[in-house]
């Protein structure tokens, strides 16, 4: 088991063949780059945003002095956040339609690399806003019905917007029905149609998710992490967890701890052939160049 999300900055890339897991979004934020689907091959222009999907068999090309950054979702995240996703046929929009949904992956980009305190609850909002927009970029298989595309009710939206920022405090249905002044039943038909899950599953799952980051990267007690993402008890936390990951909070972090020592000199590819990164400080540089050139909003 693996980390939920990474970030790589390629400056040369030759491969063999791979097959994906997960979702890859790629930018070129200098020159240009090639990928190949199988038989097919695609040149993308600095500016462009492309991306692989679960189960496609690939290779890339970056010839030296071009520069691409990779952000990649795991398996577990997307399946967490977006059932079904996977399993589905679709297709990126045109370049002109995707281009909030490139600066919001610059932005992560951005976040990754700063020092800040919350530097890490913030990369976990921008990559719940990103899933959370994705069907809004892309072009799904109208013959098929596994995932849905359809608009946001405004209310739906102001709902999922603040348990972004206060998933960790004491929310129920009640906390929305009161507001909205909404019968329950009504609330939760909606939600559910709205959102793919009913209320209750949707907050655990956020509350779940930002507090994997805790469990990977901090030596805190399951106790404490699980009252700083919203549970009741350390007890609730365990139970929750277990259901949704299948294996305990501890035996996730004992897993991660383990798979990070032996992937530690390996890239979370299949197999590595010629890759060179880039630095932390060339990454500053590639990423406020492209900003320069191609954003409109200010990255933090």
């Amino acid at each position: 088991m693996r980390n939920i999300y990474e970030i790589k900055y390629l400056r040369y890339s030759a491969t063999k063949y791979r097959i994906h897991n997960g979702i890859s979004f790629f930018i070129v934020l200098k020159g240009h780059a090639m990928v190949t689907i199988r038989e097919n091959s695609y040149d993308y222009n600095e500016g462009e945003l492309f991306i692989l999907k679960h189960n496609e068999c690939y290779k890339l090309d970056v010839s030296e002095g071009n520069v691409v950054v990779q952000i990649h979702f795991y398996e577990s995240l997307i399946d967490n956040m977006m059932p079904g996703l996977l399993s589905s046929e679709f297709r990126l929009k045109g370049q002109s339609d995707v281009m909030p949904l490139r600066d919001a992956l610059a932005q992560m980009c951005f976040i990754y690399l700063n020092k800040k305190v919350d530097k890490n609850i913030n990369i976990m909002k921008k990559m719940i806003y990103i899933l959370e927009s994705f069907d809004e970029f892309i072009e799904i298989d109208p013959n098929q019905n596994i995932y849905q595309h359809q608009q946001i009710h405004p209310m739906i939206e102001e709902i999922r917007n603040y348990i972004y920022y206060h998933y960790n405090e004491r929310i129920t249905m009640n906390t929305f029905t009161k507001k909205y002044h909404l019968s329950d039943s009504y609330f939760s038909k909606m939600f559910k149609e709205q959102m793919g899950m009913n209320f209750k599953d949707y907050l655990t799952g956020i509350r779940l998710l930002n507090s994997i980051y805790d469990l990977i990267h901090t030596h805190e007690k399951i106790i404490d992490i699980s009252e700083k993402h919203g549970f009741n008890n350390d007890s609730s936390y365990i139970t929750c967890f277990k259901l949704y990951y299948g294996v305990t909070p501890k035996k996730y972090r004992d897993m991660f701890q383990i798979e990070s020592k032996r992937f530690a000199k390996q890239n979370f590819y299949n197999e590595v052939d010629y890759e060179r990164n880039l630095s932390r400080d060339e990454m500053r540089t590639q990423l406020r160049s492209f900003e320069e050139k191609y954003l409109k909003a200010e990255c933090v």
